[in-house]
C-alpha cells in the first residue's frame, strides 16, 4: 500500500467521528432542502384558451380545463390555484376544419409563482377552428326550482329580447338561442325582475353583445279549470208574469277557472245560469243567450251551448 494512501486511511481513522458528523450534517442539510424545494400540488380545473388570429373562431376543443401537478418551494405552492393560472395556445396560422393536436408544456402556462410543472391532465388538446361569424339570437332564461304552492309562471320577458353572437360559424349555425345563467324560483312570492348574465356555450370561445339581459318573470296564482255538466238554465222574468216559458234545452255545460283551491271548492251549484225573459212582449220563439252568474274571483271559459231556445205563450 503506497505510503500517501496509508497516510490517508490512518487520517480518515483517527477523525472518524468528525466523519460521521459531516455525513449526518449533509443529511439534515439535504432533508432541509427538500423539504422547501421537493413539494407537490395538484391543481384542477385550470382554464385553457386557444389564441387564434382575428376572423378565426374555435370550432371544437377537446377539453375545456386541464389538471396540472407542480412542485417547488413552501412559498412557491402555497398560493397556487385555478384564478391565477391559465394555458394559452398560440395557433398564428390556423388549418380550417382540421384536428389539430397540441402537446401541451409548461411554456404554455402563465404562472405567476415559481412552481415548476410536473405533467398535464390530460397532456395534450386537440382543436378544430372555423371562420368567425355573428348571429343575432333570442334569449331564453334558464329557471332552476320550483314556485312556492299555488303560483306559476305567466311569462317571462327578457330585456334585451335578442342578442348578438360571436362565434364559430359552424357552431352558430346549428344554435336557435342562447340562454341566461340560472335563475332561482325558489321562494318567490311575487312578481320580479333580474339582471343576469348570459351563459356563453362551451363548444368554441364565443363573445355576446350584450352579455348582461334584464328577465322578468310575471308570477300568477296558480289557475285550474273546471267544468260543469247539466247546469240548468233558469227564467228571469219581470214580477207578476203569468205566461208559460219552455226552454231548450234545459241544461247547458259551463267551463270556469280561478285560484285552484277556489276551483277545487267549487260546485255546479254555485254556478247560476239564467236567461232574461222581462222585456218579451210577444208570444213566439226567441233565441237568447245565455248569462252566467259566478262566485268572485271565478272565471267563464265557455258555455255549451251558449244560446238556448225560448218559447212563450199564455
Amino acid at each position: 500500500m503506497s505510503k500517501p494512501f496509508s497516510k490517508f486511511w490512518g487520517n480518515l481513522r483517527k477523525e472518524k467521528w468528525l466523519m460521521l458528523f459531516c455525513f449526518v450534517l449533509a443529511f439534515f442539510a439535504w432533508q432541509g432542502i427538500r423539504r422547501n424545494l421537493g413539494f407537490e400540488v395538484s391543481v384542477s380545473d385550470i382554464l385553457v384558451d386557444v389564441d387564434v388570429p382575428e376572423g378565426v373562431a374555435v370550432w371544437e376543443k377537446s377539453t375545456h380545463r386541464v389538471n396540472i401537478l407542480f412542485r417547488g418551494s413552501r412559498e412557491d405552492i402555497r398560493y397556487l390555484n385555478n384564478e391565477q393560472l391559465r394555458v394559452v395556445i398560440p395557433l398564428p396560422n390556423p388549418a380550417y376544419g382540421e384536428d389539430i393536436n397540441v402537446k401541451l408544456s409548461e411554456k404554455f402556462l402563465r404562472n405567476p409563482t415559481g412552481a415548476k410543472v410536473v405533467r398535464f391532465s390530460p397532456s395534450d388538446v386537440t382543436v378544430k377552428l372555423d371562420h368567425e361569424g355573428e348571429r343575432l339570437l333570442p334569449v331564453k332564461a334558464t329557471i332552476n326550482g320550483t314556485l312556492p304552492e299555488g303560483l306559476e309562471v305567466d311569462r317571462i320577458v327578457c330585456t334585451p329580447a335578442s342578442v348578438r353572437v360571436f362565434g364559430a360559424q359552424q357552431v352558430l349555425d346549428g344554435m336557435e338561442s342562447i340562454h341566461t345563467e340560472t335563475i332561482e324560483l325558489k321562494d318567490r312570492q311575487a312578481t320580479f325582475k333580474e339582471s343576469i348574465p348570459v351563459a356563453l356555450p362551451q363548444a368554441g370561445r364565443m363573445q355576446v353583445d350584450p352579455d348582461w339581459v334584464s328577465v322578468e318573470f310575471i308570477l300568477e296564482e296558480r289557475s285550474s279549470v273546471q267544468s260543469f255538466e247539466n247546469v240548468e238554465v233558469k227564467i228571469m222574468c219581470a214580477s207578476g208574469e203569468q205566461r208559460h216559458f219552455n226552454i231548450h234545452p234545459q241544461t247547458i255545460s259551463v267551463t270556469v277557472k280561478g285560484q285552484q283551491q277556489r276551483i277545487e271548492q267549487m260546485r255546479s251549484s254555485d254556478v247560476f245560469a239564467f236567461v232574461s225573459c222581462s222585456d218579451l212582449a210577444e208570444n213566439t220563439g226567441y233565441d237568447l243567450p245565455v248569462v252566467l252568474d259566478l262566485p268572485q274571483d271565478v272565471q267563464l271559459v265557455k258555455t255549451v251551448p251558449t244560446v238556448v231556445h225560448v218559447d212563450v205563450e199564455n
